[in-house]
């Protein structure tokens, strides 16, 4: 045998039948099979009919005796506890495909409601294999039992399809004409027609008896059978796969009945080995078949059909999937935006405060400044207002002014609507005469009320007397409007009062 790369990893496809154990190792690289070892042995009688634990504990120490080293592998389950069927589904959408094979199946093809089922399609048709529930978990506890992973369940008819597809074409042959092929290396004899485009046709059936003589005639008999019920298909050539002793006996007997070109199959140019697989090209097919990117039938992962109240939910998931990311983005945009605003709001912030700070400053400066303007514009006539009161005496040869002082009564300006700001005009003026007697005292007194343009006020003792003249006068006189002074005619007076 050909030793394993040290790069590249093997894989395996293990053929539990009835009577025998088959088994293949190779690595597969670039639609290419280098076989690693290979095993075909007996079962012993114990063991063919022993339980699944034993069965698997058997083929643990077959393989390992053998060399075997791949962990998982690609299993297969014997033809006669399969059921095979061609549908024709036409105009079926690819959604409902696995659900009308499964429907058709247990119609057709009598299956039990617990039967795994799975297909490949075929033009407008589909291939579709059926095996029991039972016999897929027993496949499980055999791998189970013998440390073996499941990579696959597959029916070895794929496999030996896959073969006849990729031969050569034979010369003045039409590329698309199909080929036969007659394995002889299950439990069961079958026989399948197989071309470009896969699988065409299938027939198994048991061998009765045993020795070279019940295997060509079960091959004949398959043939004639074969003919009759499909008689559309004309393969071009026979491929006998089998132990040369007994495939050389049913390559003679087919080439006279048939008058086709029949062949044991022993070499192929995908695969690379050092002497015959034999038994074990049905397995190197389903590796090579398994290597491809296409559909192939796996009973331990089916297809089915899909669940639309799952799509639905999918979907709903999908939509809050989405809602709550475009939440999160929109939070996180957010969060950062608020951020940056919340860094310029306490910036302006900032600048707002120094500005209201500079602002009142400037405020309180330019209030300053008008109202040192106000004081020193409210600046009272009291020389004129002298001169005006001396011109109420009636006799100025009988009244003689001792003593006048004036005063401002504001002690602050005032800001008005319009922003002005002014000193109010109350004026108090402190006046002392002294007259010749009380009649002029009182003309003089009564002629400063009678003007009626500020309020004057007698601040003097009675009977006091002057140093100069003999009746002292004092009078106290009060303006709203400044010092009285001279006044037009219409101007205005703030407050008008009498004598007291």
């Amino acid at each position: 045998m050909i030793p394993a790369s040290n790069t590249l990893k093997s894989q395996a496809a293990i053929d539990l039948g009835h009577r025998r154990l088959r088994a293949v190792e190779a690595v597969i690289e670039r639609g290419r099979a280098t076989v690693v070892r290979s095993v075909d042995v007996a079962l012993p009688d114990d063991v063919a009919d022993a339980p699944d634990a034993e069965r698997g504990a058997f083929v643990a120490a077959t393989l390992r005796d053998a060399g075997f080293t791949a962990g998982r592998a690609t299993w297969t389950i014997a033809r006669d506890r399969l059921s095979f069927k061609r549908l024709a589904l036409p105009g079926a959408e690819p959604h409902e495909l696995a659900g009308m094979v499964r429907l058709a199946m247990l119609r057709e093809a009598a299956v039990g409601m617990d039967a795994v089922v799975d297909f490949v399609p075929a033009g407008a048709d589909a291939w579709a294999v059926a095996a029991s529930a039972k016999e897929i978990e027993s496949v499980r506890a055999v791998a189970a039992a013998a440390r073996i992973g499941v990579e696959r369940i597959a029916p070895r008819t794929f496999g030996i399809a896959y073969l006849l597809e990729t031969l050569p074409t034979r010369p003045g042959v039409d590329a698309d004409a199909p080929d036969a092929a007659v394995d002889l290396t299950g439990d069961a004899l079958e026989l399948l027609v197989a071309g470009r485009d896969g699988l065409r046709a299938t027939r198994g059936t048991a061998v009765t008896g045993t020795g070279n003589e019940a295997s060509t005639t079960e091959a004949r008999r398959s043939w004639t059978a074969f003919r009759l019920q499909q008689p559309d298909q004309r393969p071009v050539a026979i491929d006998v796969i089998g132990p040369a002793d007994v495939a050389l006996g049913v390559v003679a007997a087919l080439s006279v009945e048939t008058g086709l070109p029949v062949s044991r199959l022993d070499t192929h140019p995908d695969v690379r080995c050092t002497e015959d697989p034999g038994a074990a090209w049905p397995l190197v097919g389903l590796l090579l078949e398994g290597a491809r990117k296409r559909a192939c039938i796996d009973l331990a992962d089916p297809r089915r059909a899909p669940d639309m109240a799952a799509r639905r939910r999918m979907r709903a998931y999908a939509v809050i999937a989405i809602l709550g990311l475009a939440y999160a983005i929109g939070w996180t945009i957010g969060r950062k935006e608020r951020a940056t605003i919340d860094a310029r709001r306490t910036e302006l912030r900032a600048t707002a405060d120094g500005a209201l700070a500079e602002h009142r400053a400037y405020r309180r400066d330019e209030l300053r400044a008008r109202h040192l303007d106000a004081w020193m514009a409210a600046d009272p006539a009291w020389l004129d207002s002298m001169l005006y009161l001396s011109g109420f005496a009636p006799d100025a040869s009988r009244v003689v002014l001792a003593g006048w002082n004036g005063q401002a009564m504001a002690d602050e300006a005032v800001l008005a609507k319009d922003g002005s700001m002014k000193v109010p005009g109350d004026a108090r003026i402190a006046l002392t005469a002294e007259a010749a007697d009380r009649a002029t005292a009182d003309a003089l007194r009564e002629s400063l009320v009678s003007k009626r343009d500020f309020t004057v006020r007698s601040t003097s003792t009675e009977g006091k007397a002057g140093r100069r003249l003999p009746v002292a006068v004092e009078l106290a006189i009060e303006g709203e409007d400044g010092p009285p002074v001279a006044r037009p005619a219409n101007a205005a007076v703030s407050r008008r009062g009498g004598a007291r």
